[in-house]
């Protein structure tokens, strides 16, 4: 048999109101809290006058630092920190010419139909496949020689 409920429960009573009260629109006190800003709007602003912008309570704590142009130079002398030089990518000819091919020959096949649509010069049919042969050739053996795991199983490739 289920705990009989007191009336006396804090969580119903609580419950009881949420419910009685459902609907109705909650009845705010009205903000004293505007620190004398009035809100105005100028009636007629001609196109390229300048006036003073003012924001009101919400301009007075900005830092005027912030409208000086910023130096990464100061940034980097300040905090110590100079990165390292990144190491030369180290490709090997059959990765290079993989990436030749799956770079490169889209490349030229837009630059082939280009030439062939704009003039009257004609592109062999062999040509086509051999591009079509270069960008599959080249995939295959970059997904082919891509690593089975990582180091780390746990490492998402993000580097500091």
């Amino acid at each position: 048999m289920p705990p009989t409920e007191e009336p006396d429960d804090l969580d119903l009573t609580a419950w009881r109101e949420i419910v009685e009260n459902y609907g109705d629109r909650a009845e705010l006190p009205p903000d004293d809290d505007a620190d004398g800003v009035v809100d105005t709007v100028d009636p007629v602003v001609e196109p390229g006058a300048s006036y003073p912008l003012h924001f009101g309570r919400f301009d007075d704590d900005v830092d005027d630092e912030a409208d000086e142009p910023f130096d990464a130079s100061e940034s980097i002398d300040e905090q110590g920190f100079v990165p390292d030089d990144p190491e030369p990518l180290h490709l090997g000819p059959a990765r290079t010419a993989a990436w030749a091919g799956v770079l490169g020959a889209p490349l030229v096949a837009m630059l082939a139909t280009i030439v062939v649509t704009a003039t009257t010069l004609t592109v062999p049919h062999w040509f086509g496949w051999l591009l079509v042969l270069a960008f599959l050739g080249g995939f295959g053996y970059l997904v082919a020689t891509m690593p089975k795991d990582r180091d780390d199983p746990w490492d998402d490739g993000a580097r500091l």
